[in-house]
């Protein structure tokens, strides 16, 4: 800090190859670096998404018991696919270091996105829906007849949702960083769900404390909505699940036409080198007290 730093001495640099960050440490220095702006796409990923009209809808659903109203909700069918592919992107160049503004990255990456992650999108709400429906359908089932079918049939309902959320983990990011289509875009996710186990349930433990959290806080976590969780959640799955993209699909890519993956950090070539990196290896400069020289004598 400015406050308590000596000027009169140096210490060493930072050394170039130095040794990395453990991914812990890491992910929490890039989060508290973009935190603000993790807020900010919070809010602005919670109108684009159509996730405030969710919201909207429901709330006068429930002041005037005319659930009618959550017709209004209807935009999000539209809007979740390519708003989350967005924010996704984002993300993603947080995770990467890249300098953005995100505002312009988020408008661009809606457009350009917008015909691949609709179908995505859509599939998702009517996902979602029916997950929700079924899960209400079999636990009153339970209630009039707590038979082992019933149970069994949550169990599995409830680890095909699993399933679904963490292969979404790799949907979006795939969409924004590849150019594949669709259907193969899907099938790596799949995939990749099972590749990237360890930290895929990381991801969805938190995922689910979270949507939990908010669950048991209704109806005052709705208000939180719009700064929090989205941006943090977003966040967290591009630091997870994009260093899994990379190891098994992209960089493989490269590899094969004899290529280095451009996202990967910078390492000059030994015979390309002009000047060379010494930080790090620094001698220590100490401020030096009571020295003495010598002067002229004034006759």
């Amino acid at each position: 800090m400015g406050l308590f730093y000596n000027y009169n001495e140096s210490g060493r640099g930072i050394a170039k190859n130095g040794p990395k960050k453990k991914p812990f440490f890491k992910f929490w220095e890039q989060f508290a670096g973009k935190f603000w702006k993790l807020i900010t796409l919070n809010f602005v990923y919670f109108v684009t998404s159509g996730l405030a009209f969710i919201v909207a809808g429901f709330l006068a659903s429930v002041q005037t018991e005319n659930f009618n109203f959550l017709l209004i909700s209807f935009p999000v069918i539209i809007l979740f696919g390519p708003a989350t592919a967005a924010a996704s992107q984002v993300v993603r160049k947080f995770t990467l270091e890249k300098p953005i503004f995100m505002m312009d990255e988020y408008k661009t990456a809606f457009k350009k996105n917008f015909k691949q992650a609709l179908p995505v999108g859509i599939f998702d709400v009517f996902f979602i829906s029916a997950f929700l429906y079924g899960i209400m359908f079999y636990g009153e089932a339970l209630d009039r007849d707590p038979s082992i079918k019933n149970y069994v049939m949550i169990i599995i309902s409830t680890a095909i949702a699993a399933y679904f959320l963490m292969a979404h983990f790799y949907i979006y990011l795939e969409i924004v960083s590849l150019t594949l289509p669709l259907g193969k875009i899907i099938k790596n996710a799949l995939l990749l769900t099972v590749m990237g186990i360890k930290v895929n349930i990381i991801s969805f433990v938190v995922w689910v404390a979270l949507i939990l959290l908010i669950v048991f806080l209704l109806p005052y976590s709705i208000f939180a909505l719009p700064v929090l969780p989205f941006g943090w959640l977003f966040f967290l799955c591009a630091f997870n699940s994009y260093p899994v993209i990379q190891k098994y699909i992209i960089n493989p890519f490269y590899e094969a036409q004899g290529l280095k993956n451009p996202e990967l950090p910078e390492e000059d070539a030994a015979d390309e080198k002009i000047f060379t990196d010494r930080g790090g290896t620094e001698e220590v400069i100490k401020k030096k007290t009571n020295i003495k020289t010598s002067g002229k004598v004034i006759k």
